[in-house]
């Protein structure tokens, strides 16, 4: 069994590499063999946040199960309850296009869309600085879900900010998770920080190291808009 893990982990970090080496790219099209990343925001009318839960959680359940799928989370925002976020890994393009298009998710967007607040809105990523996927830490963990959009004559200087933050925080006491990563073309300059810390104190104390304040100096000059973090939980 161990060495089968780590001919995945391996296999997972040529992938990887490869999506690497194609990002910043935005006339390149992306590798269809590398791992899909894709951001969902969900918005809900308050009223109907508990069914919308009850349903997402069938939804995580049966992505799951879903053939290429790496890893499906789903997780509500702390301080607007109503809004949630699908997070999910997979394995390549064909098994994303598969999963968009089959009968199931047409069926849960549609019966969600009398429930929505706004549109749903989904984001597809590269891998620009990741691991190899992992379950997440037990306990009341915080999902940290950062959207970073680059000016883009500064994409470059934002993407190495943003990678030298993930591959210092990796070591910080109470990481569970740090991914960067970069939507497809044409948005090339628009990236997604998905964290998780063991607990918001953790968090708040990594975000005061000076190694996380040297990220934020020197991200800042190469925004395009509102730095937008979103901490969200495991729903109930």
């Amino acid at each position: 069994m161990r060495w089968v893990v780590v001919a995945a982990c391996v296999a997972w970090m040529g992938l990887t590499q490869i999506a690497q080496a194609q990002s910043l790219s935005p006339d390149s099209p992306p590798n269809p063999d590398a791992p899909v990343y894709v951001v969902t925001y969900l918005d809900i009318l308050p009223p109907a946040k508990n069914a919308a839960i009850a349903l997402l959680k069938q939804v995580r359940d049966a992505c799951r199960k879903e053939d290429g799928n790496v890893r499906c989370e789903f997780v509500q925002r702390m301080e607007r309850q109503n809004q949630f976020a699908l997070l999910e890994v997979w394995q390549n393009q064909k098994a994303y296009a598969a999963h968009g298009s089959a009968p199931a998710t047409v069926q849960w967007r549609d019966k969600l869309k009398p429930s929505l607040n706004s549109p749903i809105d989904e984001r597809v990523h590269t891998a620009f600085s990741v691991q190899p996927p992992q379950l997440p830490p037990s306990g009341r963990i915080v999902y940290v879900v950062t959207h970073v959009d680059a000016i883009p004559p500064r994409a470059g200087d934002a993407a190495t900010a943003l990678t030298n933050m993930a591959e210092a925080g990796r070591r910080d006491p109470g990481a569970g998770r740090l991914e960067v990563l970069q939507q497809l073309a044409p948005k090339t300059d628009h990236f997604t920080l998905i964290e998780i810390w063991t607990n918001r104190k953790v968090l708040e104390a990594h975000q005061m190291t000076p190694g996380y304040i040297q990220y934020r100096d020197a991200l800042q000059p190469a925004l395009g808009a509102l730095y937008d973090e979103r901490l969200f939980k495991l729903p109930d």
